[in-house]
């Protein structure tokens, strides 16, 4: 049997021997030329089609596998910025706590924040450096891989860390208690009274909201608090008796949904409320917050809401009982707005350490405002009455006021770069006083806790961001929010 297998082996190998050679074998019919050519080809395309897809599928799987890869690596870059953020930010209250720095620095108020970027620098390079602000030129420089200290960045990747204190801004859910506290409602109210955005509640206009201003304070009012009854707002920014169902905005909705009455999760969630869209949402998301943030901070407050706690406290002659109105007038207005700007602009100033570097080095200036802030601070405001002493002065004194205009970026976007020609003579401030009382029951300058931090991770041309809020009244923060994308 094994005799006879092997025979018809060998002849089937000599049978397709002679194919391949182009023999004819004998009796067979003449139809059969050319098969074996065609068999030898077939096979050979259907084997390089095989490789091929072999090899693209390699190619792939290993471009998958180098995506997975990066955004793994981007990933963790950005994670490894967010820890060193919280790091330094946790920092800040254990040398509150310190027996030796405690008392200095809660009475400077420096905030290590502030110099977050110059702090992140050598976790990425290995190199401490100091530069001249707006010139080619290092102060000072040192290389710490001398040191034998090795950097976390590559040539490949990088990662960066944007901090920002959530306390520069109003806090829509202080309304979420059982009664509404009537100065908090002032404070809103002021927010939006500037009578630049009348178009936005202009209930005639097709890209309007449908709601007058108080009707949308009513109904973020009526989102967050605990009861179902309606709340009514006067013109004069007053609590009226609350009546009826609160949930009578929403009928007509095709969503229909009833009033959460609990606290806001996230800023984004206004969208639910009756008459806030995206125009709304686009002039006042920065100056909202959702987060446990009580009174406005002069020191990180934006010109939109410095502007709301100045008209929250102004005196305005025959005005006084009627406050919203006073900041509605276009001359007071305008006065107390000009104010504002010139405010942030003295904080953005002063919060850049580079600028206080060059002013006390460069220029051999010993103080920002000679005679009203003190001889070498770094931050912008120590306490209330330091706010006060700057506010004053740049209503008595007409430098000061274009002086600062020049650094806020609110002013920037009114007025581009007309603000460098911008003449403040005409707006007659030193008609303007303020209660000091209703002032500095309405500012703080402490110490922020809760920070939002932006983490951004990058590695062969992936990025990778997580956002997070934290809050530090927790010894060691705790996560209020978090977002990967």
């Amino acid at each position: 049997m094994k005799q006879e297998k092997l025979t018809k082996i060998a002849r089937g190998c000599a049978a397709f021997w002679q194919m391949l050679n182009f023999r004819i074998v004998p009796g067979a019919p003449k139809r059969q030329k050319g098969v074996a050519l065609l068999l030898v080809l077939t096979y050979i395309a259907v084997m390089s089609s095989t490789v091929l897809s072999g090899f693209m599928n390699s190619q792939v799987s290993f471009s998958i596998s180098a995506n997975v890869r990066d955004d793994l690596k981007a990933y963790y870059k950005a994670k490894s910025a967010l820890n060193l953020g919280r790091l330094m930010l946790t920092y800040q209250y254990e040398l509150e706590q310190d027996e030796f720095f405690g008392q200095r620095l809660k009475k400077s108020n420096f905030q290590l924040y502030q110099i977050m970027d110059l702090l992140m620098a050598p976790f990425k390079t290995g190199i401490v450096s100091v530069d001249v602000p707006n010139a080619d030129k290092t102060i000072a420089s040192f290389n710490l891989h001398e040191a034998g200290v090795d950097a976390m960045g590559d040539d490949s990747g990088d990662y960066t860390v944007k901090v920002s204190p959530e306390e520069g801004r109003i806090n829509l859910n202080k309304f979420s208690g059982k009664s509404t506290d009537q100065t908090s409602l002032y404070e809103l109210c002021m927010l939006m009274a500037s009578p630049e955005y009348d178009e936005l509640f202009n209930t005639r206009s097709a890209k309007g909201n449908k709601l007058s201003r108080m009707e949308l304070i009513a109904a973020i009012i009526d989102w967050v608090d605990r009861d179902s009854e309606k709340t009514f707002i006067t013109n004069e920014c007053v609590l009226e008796e609350s009546s009826g169902d609160e949930t009578s905005l929403y009928v007509d909705q095709r969503k229909k949904y009833k009033v959460k009455n609990a606290k806001l999760t996230t800023l984004d969630e206004l969208y639910e409320v009756a008459g806030f869209g995206d125009d709304l949402m686009e002039v006042f998301r920065e100056t909202l917050t959702v987060y446990p943030v009580e009174k406005v901070n002069v020191n990180l407050a934006s010109a939109k809401v410095l502007y709301s706690a100045l008209c929250n406290s102004v005196e305005a002659d025959e005005r006084k009982d009627n406050r919203i109105w006073a900041c509605a007038d276009p001359t007071v207005g305008s006065q107390i707005f000009a104010l504002a700007m010139a405010i942030e602009g003295y904080q953005q100033f002063v919060s850049n350490p580079m600028n206080l570097l060059y002013l006390y080095t460069v220029e051999n200036q010993t103080s920002v405002i000679p005679g009203v802030v003190p001889n070498g601070t770094v931050v912008p405001f120590r306490n209330v009455s330091e706010f006060n002493k700057v506010l004053k002065a740049m209503i008595d004194d007409s430098e000061q006021l274009p002086k600062f205009l020049l650094y806020s970026p609110t002013a920037y976007l009114m007025f581009g770069d007309k603000i460098q020609t911008l003449s403040t003579a005409g707006l007659g401030l030193s008609n303007l006083t303020f209660s000091t009382k209703e002032l500095y029951a309405n500012i703080t300058t402490a110490s922020p806790r809760v920070f939002r931090v932006v983490a951004v991770g990058e590695y062969g041309g992936t990025k990778r961001t997580l956002t997070t809020v934290i809050d530090f009244n927790t010894t060691g923060g705790q996560y209020l929010y978090w977002r990967e994308y």
